[in-house]
C-alpha cells in the first residue's frame, strides 16, 4: 500500500510520518521548498511543486489500486476543491479529501469524492471510542506495525459470507475467528473489572455467514484496521 499526501500541514506531516514510520510508501507534495527539505529523509517521495498544477499531478503516480492520494490541504477551499476536482478528472479510484465545513464537505462529495473527513471529527470519534469500546474494542500489538484486534462487524455485513465480503483482498486483514453469542465472565480474570468476552467460533470457514452481533477477530497492519474501522465508520 502507498500513499501520497498532497499538502503537508501540520496534520499532513504528522499523517507522513506516521504512515513512513509504519513502513509504508509515502510520497509528500508541497509547493514549500522548506517543508519539503525538512521531511524528504523521512519519506519515500518529497516533490515541491503546486498541486493546483496538472503537470505536477501527472508526475506522480496516482492511479495503481493499492495508492491512496489524501488531499491534506487545510483552510484554503478553492484550493483544495481544484486539487480534489483534478484528481477525480485523472480517475484517481482511492482519493480522501479533507474539508473543513459542512459547506465544502457537501462541495466534496458533489465533485464524486466518498472519503471525505475532517480531522476534527476523526480525533473526536477516535477518543471517543476509547471511552465508548467502539470501532476497534479491543486490541493486541504483534509488533511494531501489527495487531490483533476485536471489530464490530459492519451492519452492511450482516447475513453474508466469509468468501463474498473480501475481507483479505479487499483490506488486507486476515480473520481468525468470530466472537459469538452471549457473552461470558473468565473465572480465571485477576481483575475483577476486566470485562465478560463472548466465546468463540472455530474457524471461520468460506461459506460462515454473519450474524448481526458478531465481533470479528482480525489480524493485520494497523493502518488497515484503522482504515477498516473509518471505512465502515464503526
Amino acid at each position: 500500500m502507498k500513499f501520497v499526501i498532497i499538502g503537508v500541514g501540520q496534520f499532513g506531516r504528522a499523517l507522513a510520518l506516521q504512515l513512513s514510520g509504519s513502513g509504508y510508501e509515502v510520497t509528500i507534495v508541497d509547493e514549500r521548498e522548506s517543508v519539503i527539505q525538512e521531511l524528504k529523509d523521512s519519506v519515500a517521495y518529497a516533490l515541491v511543486g503546486d498541486a493546483t498544477d496538472m503537470r505536477v499531478l501527472r508526475q506522480l503516480e496516482l492511479v495503481g489500486d493499492d495508492t491512496y492520494v489524501i488531499v491534506a490541504v487545510g483552510e484554503q477551499f478553492e484550493r483544495n476543491l481544484l486539487i480534489t476536482a483534478q484528481l477525480r478528472e485523472m480517475n484517481v479510484k482511492n482519493l480522501l479529501s479533507r474539508s473543513f465545513n459542512d459547506l465544502h464537505a457537501k462541495v466534496l462529495r458533489l465533485l464524486g469524492v466518498e472519503d471525505v473527513f475532517r480531522v476534527e471529527n476523526v480525533a473526536a470519534h477516535q477518543l471517543a471510542s476509547r471511552f465508548t469500546k467502539e470501532g476497534l474494542m479491543r486490541t493486541r500489538r504483534i509488533d511494531d506495525t501489527h495487531s490483533l484486534a476485536d471489530v464490530q462487524l459492519p451492519d452492511a455485513w450482516v447475513g453474508r459470507c466469509l468468501r463474498d465480503v473480501g475481507l483479505r483482498s479487499d483490506y488486507s486483514l486476515n480473520l481468525l475467528t468470530v466472537r459469538r453469542g452471549v457473552a461470558q465472565k473468565n473465572s480465571a480474570a485477576e481483575d475483577v473489572f476486566d470485562e465478560p468476552e463472548q466465546p468463540v467460533i472455530d474457524s471461520p470457514e468460506p461459506g460462515m455467514e454473519f450474524q448481526k452481533g458478531d465481533v470479528l477477530v482480525l489480524f493485520g497492519k494497523d493502518c488497515d484496521l484503522q482504515h477498516f474501522v473509518a471505512k465502515f465508520n464503526l
